[in-house]
């Protein structure tokens, strides 16, 4: 018997040893996760502080007031085209007619292409400059790059808007200065009233949005090595041809007038964001001023 305690003594001793060493482990490993858990928040916190100092504004920093600048310049060109196309119109537009008679080509083109269903072409080619050349160009730069900041959705978009503002007016200043006759009105087309659009033909506003659109938004895709650079050009060029064409299909325009017009755009949307990215710079020279840029 007495062995026998001292053998159930012995075993006891050794499970209470063993219990002691697993409240040991238990302790040690409970103190090593609350030590990570702590390390853990202290790093997650010292993140956010150390991201809210480096955060900055679109609007303030080292490229805030050029954003600032280009966008009022944006917006106040814009609110000009919006002024010029609307209550100022009839204001600046002339009574009477400065570019008269068309070319040859141009009256050749017209009996060409125009249609039976003016309106229809109107209406056409409104919802190609006005609603499928934006939308395409601007949702596929946003898309570019799911994850940009605001800052650089911003950077991306204010050339193709400046473009857009900056064209448009310079399209007015035309319009009004050359006074040239529509077709509907050299060919007295009973399908449209008289109006205050009837002598602002050259050039074409419509042919110049779609394609500063394009080259706009295409420059930035192109400077950015965005996937979708070949979608921008090549759904951006086949909106802008097809509104040439629905624009003269609806008797508004004449071969000049849309082939300037696109061309207008087309410089503009190549020139203007190049510019707001320096790339190229006017210089002043004596009598006069050079263009100076990387090509």
């Amino acid at each position: 018997m007495a062995r026998e305690f001292a053998r159930r003594l012995i075993e006891s001793h050794g499970c209470l040893r063993a219990s002691r060493d697993c409240c040991a482990l238990a302790s040690a490993t409970l103190l090593t996760v609350k030590a990570l858990t702590v390390a853990l928040v202290l790093m997650l916190s010292a993140g956010s502080v150390h991201a809210e100092k480096d955060y900055i504004p679109w609007y303030k920093g080292k490229y805030g007031k050029n954003r600032v600048l280009h966008m009022s310049i944006t917006v106040g060109l814009g609110a000009v085209w919006l002024a010029n196309s609307t209550v100022l119109k009839s204001t600046f537009t002339s009574s009477s007619c400065r570019w008269c008679e068309p070319p040859s080509f141009d009256k050749s083109a017209r009996d060409a292409v125009v249609w039976n269903d003016v309106k229809s072409a109107g209406f056409l080619s409104n919802i190609d400059a006005y609603v499928l050349a934006p939308a395409v160009g601007f949702t596929l730069l946003i898309i570019s790059d799911r994850d940009a900041s605001w800052a650089r959705l911003i950077d991306d978009l204010i050339p193709v808007a400046e473009t857009v503002a900056v064209s448009q007016v310079f399209v007015q200043a035309i319009k009004f200065l050359s006074a040239r006759k529509r077709p509907y009105v050299y060919y007295n087309n009973p399908k449209y009233n008289s109006s205050s659009e009837d002598l602002l033909s050259f050039p074409s506003g419509h042919a110049s949005l779609g394609f500063a659109i394009t080259a706009g938004a295409g420059m930035v895709c192109h400077w950015r090595g965005y996937w979708t650079e070949p979608y921008v050009w090549g759904t951006g060029i086949a909106l802008s041809l097809s509104t040439e064409y629905l624009r003269m299909a609806a008797d508004r325009h004449w071969l000049s007038d849309v082939v300037l017009g696109g061309a207008v755009g087309l410089a503009s949307g190549l020139l203007i964001p190049s510019l707001m990215r320096r790339d190229i710079v006017i210089a002043p020279i004596p009598g006069g001023a050079a263009v100076v840029g990387q090509f």
